[in-house]
């Protein structure tokens, strides 16, 4: 437990260790689609541009959509583009 306690402490952003610990559970909730985008940027007190904007710094890689739904919606585009492709070619 100490490591972690270590790593919290060492967090560079957010001025206490509550802050630093909040930000860590709230960022496993959202990356666990347990909370969405908007709520992270609520329980934080941050806009949802700047919780985007450190997310990216932090190199967070966060989707709103979940595996199966990204596999769907890229499915889906590659359809329309085929179709909107054959379109073309009337």
């Amino acid at each position: 437990m100490q490591e972690i306690e270590k790593v919290v402490w060492e967090f560079p952003l957010f001025k206490t260790y509550e802050e630093k610990e909040k930000f860590f559970k709230v960022l496993g909730l959202l990356v666990s689609h347990q909370i969405t985008f908007e709520k992270a940027a609520e329980l934080l007190k941050l806009d949802r541009e700047k919780l985007a904007f450190l997310l990216d710094l932090l190199g967070v890689e966060y989707s709103f959509l979940d595996e199966e739904e990204a596999k769907l919606e890229k499915e889906a585009v590659k359809r329309l583009l085929e179709e909107l492709g054959s379109e073309g070619n009337l």
